[in-house]
């Protein structure tokens, strides 16, 4: 599991790159883990500037929810947007809440 060879702070961090040497993973397969140990219940921090990393404050999680949410938020839009054009280009209309 990732979150087990994962230690606390982001002056702990470790690469994606480093990880998979690590577990003896590809990228995308360490990616996939991660959202997977995520999903049960494990809060693996993530950052471009640092890496990965486990929690070691509230506020460290607080700034990764922060992150997380704002990312949903924009995929969302653009999600949405490509509806429209779909419905578009079907000749249908998009009715909001729907």
């Amino acid at each position: 599991m990732v979150h087990e060879r994962l230690s606390n702070g982001p002056e702990n961090a470790v690469s994606l790159r480093h990880l998979a040497a690590l577990l003896d993973m590809d990228e995308r397969s360490v990616r996939a883990q991660i959202a997977r140990e995520r999903k049960a219940g494990h809060i693996i921090i993530s950052d471009n500037e640092h890496g990965y990393f486990l929690p070691s404050s509230s506020d460290e999680i607080r700034r990764f929810s922060r992150s997380m949410n704002h990312r949903a938020k924009e995929i969302l839009k653009v999600a949405q947007m490509a509806d429209d054009a779909l419905a578009k280009a079907e000749g249908q209309e998009r009715v909001e809440g729907w």
